[in-house]
């Protein structure tokens, strides 16, 4: 009985393989929108050449020498939807306690509790709806902080800078 192919019959199957996979990789990659990404203090836009036209900003926070985020901030408009409203995607990394959530803070006043939605392979995430207010503390401050809890329950501060935040934010709202 055999059970595995032998050398003979795995190098057609193997050629036919990578033959299939780099069509695919071309036929994504025309796929694919080609973007422009332009940096505003520490907020880079990201936004599309071709249509569909959009745009979404991002900051990413790493501490130390380490060169992996341990916060992703993106804030942009879903493709394909007959609403206006922004949206924040936080990604913080996994491992986080999820029952606490986390708490976004901007400002003396802001404080908003939040709850996580999903976790995947880049980390646990959040949307929040971009509102007025936050709008509005995003552009008068110059830094905000993201307080959430480790797995034994320590809480851990990650500050965030806003610098260039109001210049990447009007590409997103460009029409």
């Amino acid at each position: 009985m055999k059970f595995l192919p032998s050398l003979p019959d795995i190098k057609p199957l193997a050629c036919s393989l990578i033959f299939l996979a780099s069509l695919s990789t071309n036929a994504f990659s025309q796929q694919t929108p080609q973007r422009t990404v332009t940096r505003h203090g520490n907020w880079a836009s990201h936004c599309s050449v071709n249509a569909p036209a959009s745009c979404y900003i991002v900051h990413n926070v790493t501490l130390g020498d380490n060169p992996k985020p341990v916060l992703i901030m993106a804030i942009g408009r879903p493709v394909n939807t007959s609403t206006d409203i922004t949206t924040l995607i936080l990604t913080l990394p996994l491992g986080v306690r999820l029952p606490e959530g986390f708490s976004l803070e901007v400002g003396p006043s802001l404080r908003r509790k939040q709850h996580f939605e999903r976790c995947i392979v880049s980390g646990c995430q959040a949307e929040i709806p971009v509102d007025n207010q936050l709008l509005q503390q995003f552009k008068s401050q110059n830094e905000g902080r993201v307080v959430f809890f480790d797995a034994v329950k320590k809480p851990i501060a990650i500050p965030f800078s806003l610098k260039g935040f109001t210049k990447a934010f009007g590409q997103v709202t460009a029409p």
